[in-house]
């Protein structure tokens, strides 16, 4: 059975460290049980199946639809399932008619990058700090062949096996790891997705050569960011909190990301999007926590955090291995 656990990876060229992520699966796949495995496992075999359901991945929400009529009880019962899943904080869904409005407006950024990757048509996808898997879907909807998401978080796990549940896709895998496990992979993927990952790590550029090692001879990385604004090669490294986050090391300017990438040994390099954040894009809703980025602003000085810190801009690249 252990041997059997990766074998969804074989389709991946390249080389993949077995032994280490043989180790890393026998730990992570404990993890559900330090949260009540039991009420998962019953959550989810009650999740209905919902005869002549059809996917829409290839639209701003991501959607699933059935020619027949759901009952309100069934209806009602399924938006609860979905509501007791929450935060969520990736999106936007729509699952039979079960509008998901996720603190996100995940679709904004995915128009910004997929404009700039173009056809994802047969292509091998690697979504690092996929949350829920809003992207790896989109991505499937685009024509990917392949698409593993990697989030060492078992919320979003759960969110993305609920959603997939539907979907029925055998081409979307999850797992429960983390950034420093991409090294485990060479020249594997066509493409990887790195987004609003880096600066919450402490080694950017031990990052950014594990994803170039990871990704097949020419292929692309997008690398998105908070990035603050300014023309010097400086990342500003907050004290203690930056707009309410804890877990924040270097946020760059975007002189310092192309630095970075230019250090790690990118090729064709180019700056897909740097623009301030906005509340159009990252709101509360009922779907989400409460707090979201206008509670991260100085009420009095929108361009500045609570802490008096620059207001965070989301900055984007697309880099290429060699």
């Amino acid at each position: 059975m252990e041997k059997e656990r990766l074998t969804y990876l074989r389709p991946l060229s390249g080389e993949r460290d077995e032994d280490y992520l043989h180790r890393l699966c026998a730990e992570k796949d404990r993890w559900p049980s330090f949260k009540n495995q039991d009420a998962w496992v019953t959550f989810f075999e009650q999740l209905p199946t919902i005869s002549n359901s059809k996917s829409h991945l290839d639209q701003d929400s991501v959607s699933l639809s059935t020619a027949d009529k759901i009952e309100s009880t069934q209806f009602e019962s399924l938006k609860q399932k979905a509501m007791d899943l929450g935060p969520w904080k990736k999106g936007p869904f729509n699952l039979f008619g079960i509008e998901i409005d996720a603190e996100w407006r995940s679709d904004f950024k995915w128009t910004r990058l997929s404009n700039a990757l173009g056809s994802l048509e047969g292509k091998s996808v690697l979504d690092i700090g996929c949350n829920n898997g809003y992207f790896m879907f989109r991505a499937l909807g685009a024509g990917a062949q392949f698409v593993l998401g990697i989030d060492p978080v078992l919320p979003c796990m759960h969110q993305f096996n609920f959603i997939n549940h539907f979907v029925k896709s055998p081409k979307v895998h999850f797992e429960l790891w983390g950034v420093e496990d991409v090294k485990a992979f060479k020249n594997s993927f066509d493409v990887i997705l790195h987004m609003g990952i880096i600066y919450h790590h402490r080694h950017p550029l031990e990052q950014l050569i594990d994803i170039r090692e990871a990704l097949k001879p020419g292929g692309t990385a997008i690398i998105e960011t908070i990035g603050i604004p300014g023309k010097d090669p400086v990342a500003l490294f907050p004290e203690d909190r930056y707009a309410g986050m804890k877990n924040v090391y270097f946020v760059p300017t975007l002189s310092c990301l192309l630095n970075w990438a230019h250090k790690s040994q990118f090729i064709n390099i180019e700056v897909v999007d740097d623009t301030l954040t906005t509340t159009d894009e990252q709101r509360p809703t009922e779907w989400a926590n409460k707090n979201s980025l206008e509670h991260a602003l100085d009420p009095n000085d929108p361009l500045k955090t609570i802490e008096g810190y620059p207001a965070p801009r989301r900055m984007m690249i697309k880099v290429q291995k060699k």
